[in-house]
């Protein structure tokens, strides 16, 4: 089969073809990102609610309650960091001893080329096996940038 070369036009539309859709792919893994966090501190809200209603008296959780209300809580965070093939989303949490944050666990793998999402299987490297969600199916993108679909524990990346 004869395979037609590219042009040089062609060869830099196909790239900038490729920059746009790894621009709108961060965009999308940092909106997923932002889902987990709300689910994150809509789940402490919760948890911390069913404290006071279970013992009115625990200052402890009124105390986080009134953190999280101010914006002055230091709740688990998640973001991402771009390595070779893939965007790794990572769990961070706030170390109180060394005033710093620090990453905890990798939550899920987004590949750069397709927008596959993989549960992991490692610190360094996704579960491949099974792609779990993508970035490039409508559906998928709207579920993993809500925070009522997504949970900050990642129990939605398992199979079911």
């Amino acid at each position: 089969m004869y395979k037609q070369r590219k042009t040089p036009m062609e060869k830099v539309i196909g790239q900038s073809v490729q920059k746009t859709n790894q621009v709108f792919l961060e965009r999308y893994v940092d909106d997923y990102c932002k889902a987990l966090n709300e689910n994150y501190k809509q789940d402490t809200i919760r948890s911390l609610e069913h404290n006071l209603q279970r013992d009115s008296e625990c200052t402890y959780s009124a105390e986080q309650l009134v953190k999280i209300m101010q914006g002055k809580a230091n709740l688990d965070k998640f973001r991402y960091y771009e390595g070779k093939k893939y965007l790794k989303v990572v769990r961070e949490e706030y170390d109180e001893t060394n005033d710093r944050w620090r990453d905890t666990t990798v939550h899920s793998f987004v590949d750069k080329k397709t927008g596959d999402v993989f549960k992991p299987a490692s610190w360094k490297a996704p579960a491949t096996k099974h792609v779990r969600f993508s970035f490039c199916n409508k559906q998928d993108l709207l579920f993993l940038t809500d925070p009522r679909c997504v949970g900050w524990a990642g129990g939605y990346l398992y199979l079911r």
